[in-house]
């Protein structure tokens, strides 16, 4: 079993200088001190809380405090993130989701995932995001910062007998979090192939997502309008890019949440907010 290998802090203050302070990421560190109910938080994740927060200070204080305790509470998606659950098992079998190796002009960091079993009766929304959210994770603390994050997700492979797996309250749980506690700036989520019946999708989502997110959120009835977007050699070769196949990237990726599998366990139970010592402000504290 590997262990994550997280980012260069100090590259991250070259990387960008003039906007990250050492001086902010103290103070952040010392509010953190402050709240007796959160675990220890590294540099490097207080360096990610205060970047996605574009350097403010109680943007990153509520999006910490939502991290910490979301991830505590919230059965759907950190419920079970064993990755030799058969859940979780299947879950890697039924979604394809890789990391394409080159960022956009921008500088933003590009995912893409797509369901290649279309066996209804295998699709787990709470599994598959639980498995995603993992490698998210890793993702996030050995790269580091970066310009921002935009999520493709190609919806060829999904079929009616999908929407009634799609739970409302699981879209809900990820929405909020993506929204509130997920410390990345992400910058695009675009559905390609988009399905006949997405505007019942929409329907449901829709009362979850911020005026910034649907601002952000784009619909493709092909690849084609998504290119403007997202340079087309980005993409693996499968879409007609320069980069390896999707099979070969989500290998890569899948391999090696694997191997992190044991350091991810140790994280969560060390990551737990602790609510018996949470400190209850009372009318009279103002």
């Amino acid at each position: 079993m590997k262990s994550v290998q997280f980012a260069n802090v100090e590259e991250q203050y070259r990387k960008y200088a003039g906007e990250l302070r050492a001086a902010d990421v103290q103070k952040l560190r010392e509010w953190v001190s402050s709240q007796p109910h959160l675990p220890p938080v590294t540099e490097l994740e207080l360096i990610l809380f205060l970047h996605s927060n574009y350097y403010d200070l109680e943007a990153a204080q509520r999006t910490i405090e939502c991290y910490y305790s979301f991830r505590s509470s919230c059965k759907n998606l950190f419920g079970n993130r064993n990755l030799e659950a058969n859940p979780i098992q299947t879950a890697m079998d039924v979604l394809d989701l890789s990391i394409l190796p080159e960022l956009t002009p921008e500088g933003y960091r590009v995912m893409l995932a797509k369901i290649v079993d279309p066996d209804a009766s295998k699709f787990s929304l709470s599994s598959i995001l639980t498995f995603a959210i993992m490698c998210v994770d890793i993702q996030l603390w050995e790269e580091g910062c970066n310009n921002g994050s935009v999520l493709i997700i190609d919806m060829d492979g999904i079929h009616l007998g999908h929407l009634p797996k799609l739970g409302i309250f699981t879209l809900k749980d990820l929405l909020y979090f993506i929204q509130e506690g997920l410390p990345i700036r992400l910058k695009g989520l675009h559905l390609a192939n988009v399905v006949p019946f997405i505007d019942r999708i929409m329907t449901m989502i829709r009362p979850f997502m911020k005026k910034e997110l649907l601002e952000m959120f784009h619909l493709h009835t092909s690849m084609q309008t998504l290119y403007p977007h997202i340079p087309q050699h980005l993409l693996p070769v499968d879409y007609g890019g320069a980069a390896r196949p999707r099979k070969a990237l989500r290998d890569d990726l899948y391999n090696h949440t694997v191997e992190c599998g044991t350091f991810l366990a140790k994280y969560d139970m060390l990551k737990r907010v602790d609510e018996s010592k949470r400190i209850v402000k009372t009318a009279d504290d103002g």
